[in-house]
């Protein structure tokens, strides 16, 4: 792909920011873009130039998505696919500690504690039925996200935070008022929460018996789908930033990565939406049709372990296990090099919100002393270690079926285990099996996918915290919970940075659970269909910016312009 120019030229880029209104952007005091470590480029042997524009587009998805609303398009796998109908007050994400002016022209605090904020709300922008957005609608949906049933977004206005008054101050502005402070509610709260239109919702009591497509202002309207099997989407003429550059896009599901790759290969597919298995880039790298793409999705593996266990509730054994792990093993053996070190702990290293410099040392011979220190010492001479009271341990690693490299990490923790004294084993479940014996606690650990949603939002890092696992840790460590608390308090974006930074410091000492790698984040695609592809950090390459003119870019992409040597 031929970098596109960050400006395009001036006259154009004036003409359609002009007609779009002021792009005000929101910064917040937090990690450099130099000092994050996966770089946005091409991978393929020739970096191609194909056309910037299509007609229509074939890709693939690979998670349930129901009919493309906040509650039925599941946690948090298929974000992207939402935002093409849905837009926010500011965007892209609250991943980067930035917004971009979006439905919001400003959103402003009005005190210096952060509890008070006002939003002014977009004039001219159009809903899918060619109704206006209008600050009722805005009013509407923070509401129903904080009193009704919750999703995965809710937590942002009913939770973390909690805004308790949400007013209609003029016929274009609207005030935001919790009792605690939320020093970045512009930079997490106002890009996270996509705009309902209150006359398509306000008369549904029950949010996930709507089966009609979601009507929204962004910058395509679906039009046809068949839960779970396809979306087929057409653009939004009247989209306030722009026409779409690609008229018609179909997500055609596909849930098996190998079947996915394959269509891509054939051509049934123009995109693969799913991050690409390592081991394709090499045998695919020359391949004449087919571009690899590296950006930041943000995304990560990590084991986590079943906290509500008696064994796991005391951090000196979980220091302890934490030296034991080898994240590195697994980021040259199982992603080939082709992600970043788990060490680096928990959220996600390449997070603006991220303390620079976390990390976890490898010690086995510490671990072990660790260990003994806590009375797990082999006491029936079998070689392995059993708990104080004598009995027997024999961890049950839990895996899907449908993640293989899950699987090799599992069986990978197994010796890593038996190195420091542990006998564990991998039990390998199809995904509906592993989600419900997850969910109900029948596990020792469990290792999955944790989207950016998990890893690098703030305020989800301190909501994991609500969980009856998290609560425990705060009940039993003194320390841990004085920091929660000092989070909480802080009231200005400094403050709540070094609160944030200090809980960080504390969790990656006492893990709640370990981070084994941070893919790099490798997508492919057709690029003789289609080849305006562009990075936005924790969506990789596909989403709603690569398919927007060059004014809807600017603050929310980032070239793919980083060389690699090949």
């Amino acid at each position: 792909m031929t970098v596109l120019s960050r400006l395009a030229t001036a006259t154009a880029v004036s003409a359609l920011l002009s007609a779009a209104a002021p792009v005000a952007a929101h910064d917040g005091p937090h990690v450099a873009t130099s000092e994050r470590h996966t770089a946005a480029g091409i991978l393929s042997a020739t970096d191609h130039d194909g056309p910037k524009t299509a007609k229509h587009l074939r890709i693939g998805i690979w998670n349930p998505a129901g009919n493309i609303t906040t509650y039925t398009i599941g946690n948090s796998w298929n974000d992207w696919v939402l935002y093409l109908s849905l837009d926010k007050l500011l965007e892209p994400s609250p991943y980067l500690s930035k917004g971009r002016s979006w439905l919001a022209t400003e959103v402003v605090p009005v005190t210096a504690d952060g509890r008070v904020w006002e939003a002014e709300i977009r004039q001219g922008v159009k809903f899918h039925d060619g109704s206006e957005l209008t600050v009722d609608d805005v009013v509407f949906t923070y509401e129903y996200y904080r009193d009704g049933p919750a999703n995965r977004w809710t937590h942002h206005v009913s939770d973390v935070p909690r805004v308790e008054k949400i007013e209609k101050i003029s016929p274009t502005r609207i005030r935001f008022t919790s009792e605690r402070p939320m020093p970045n509610f512009d930079l997490v709260t106002a890009p996270e929460l996509p705009i309902l239109q209150k006359k398509q919702w306000e008369t549904i009591k029950n949010p996930r018996s709507l089966t009609d497509p979601a009507i929204g202002t962004g910058p395509y309207k679906l039009v046809d789908y068949k839960a779970d099997e396809y979306y087929h989407y057409v653009a939004h003429d009247q989209y306030w930033a722009g026409k779409p550059l690609v008229d018609e896009l179909t997500l055609i599901m596909i849930k098996d990565p190998q079947t996915m790759f394959a269509a891509l290969k054939s051509g049934e597919i123009d995109g693969a939406a799913r991050a690409m298995p390592p081991e394709l880039v090499e045998q695919w790298r020359n391949d004449p049709a087919i571009e690899i793409a590296q950006a930041p999705s943000l995304w990560g593996t990590w084991m986590q372990m079943n906290l509500d266990l008696p064994v796991f509730n005391n951090r000196d054994l979980r220091y302890a296990l934490s030296l034991a792990i080898q994240p590195d093993a697994m980021v040259e053996r199982i992603m080939l090099g082709r992600a970043q070190s788990g060490k680096h702990g928990w959220p996600h290293l390449d997070s603006t919100w991220t303390k620079p410099g976390l990390a976890v040392p490898y010690d086995a011979a510490l671990a072990r002393k660790g260990f003994d220190n806590q009375g797990l010492v082999d006491k029936d001479k079998d070689g392995f270690r059993d708990m104080p009271d004598g009995k027997p341990i024999d961890w049950r690693i839990l895996v899907s079926t449908n993640q293989p490299l899950h699987v090799r990490a599992a069986e990978l923790m197994v010796k890593q285990f038996a190195d420091v004294g542990f006998k564990s084993h991998v039990e390998a479940v199809d995904a509906a099996t592993f989600a419900n014996l997850s969910n109900s606690g029948q596990y020792d650990f469990a290792i999955s996918e944790i989207t950016p949603h998990g890893l690098a939002d703030q305020d989800q890092y301190m909501q994991f915290y609500s969980s009856s696992q998290m609560r425990k840790l705060l009940e039993s460590e003194p320390e841990r919970l004085a920091l929660y608390n000092k989070w909480w308090e802080a009231d200005t974006r400094d403050k709540r940075k070094d609160a944030s930074f200090e809980l960080q410091a504390y969790e990656v000492k006492y893990p709640s659970r370990f981070m084994l790698w941070y893919p790099d984040g490798l997508f492919a695609y057709r690029w003789q269909s289609y080849d305006n592809y562009a990075s936005s950090s924790g969506y990789g390459i596909f989403h709603k910016y690569s398919f927007l003119p060059e004014a809807g870019r600017i603050g929310t992409t980032a070239p793919l312009d980083a060389k690699f040597p090949h």
